[in-house]
């Protein structure tokens, strides 16, 4: 990073290779659009690049980053999608778990990633967006205090009320 910080461009490249898919699977959680997301991972590391003077260090860079994908994808959604919560989240989980199971096992897995996949959208924010970076991202609650620019208490709370209300729609989520 003292590279970039020095004029060197090309030491830029190295990070935005390092950490492209960190931030494009960042971007397509919250899009729910591939293409959307692509133009969003531009965008995040445009900001970073020209924000990178004021990293301060006291988290990790790829927290840093994390969060400004994070705020760039959610300002996208609020100013051109509002319709967004209906999308499914089958990305979350179909690639989370290699398994040597039946087909039949195989077909009700993903019945039941898209129902819960249509359950946490249809949260309201922001207890979708802690659910998501709990449970799917398997971020801490520090980490995801720091992302939402909350404290840890808010975090914790938000995550308790969102499985509240997971609970009264019938879902079992612990």
């Amino acid at each position: 990073m003292s590279a970039v910080l020095n004029g060197e461009r090309q030491a830029f490249a190295h990070l935005v290779t390092r950490y492209q898919g960190l931030v494009y699977r960042v971007c397509v959680k919250i899009t729910g659009e591939p293409e959307s997301a692509k133009d969003m991972a531009q965008e995040v590391f445009i900001k970073a690049y020209k924000a990178l003077p004021s990293f301060r260090g006291q988290s990790s860079f790829s927290t840093w980053l994390y969060r400004i994908a994070y705020r760039t994808c959610l300002d996208f959604k609020r100013a051109n999608d509002r319709e967004w919560k209906h999308r499914s989240t089958v990305d979350y989980t179909e690639n989370d778990y290699v398994t040597l199971q039946t087909p039949e096992h195989a077909a009700l897995r993903k019945e039941t990633s898209e129902e819960l996949g249509e359950s946490v959208n249809s949260l309201a924010e922001p207890y979708r967006s802690v659910v998501q970076l709990y449970y799917f991202n398997r971020q801490s609650y520090q980490e995801i205090a720091e992302v939402k620019g909350v404290s840890v208490k808010t975090v914790e709370s938000q995550l308790y009320r969102a499985r509240q209300i997971m609970r009264r729609k019938g879902e079992r989520w612990e």
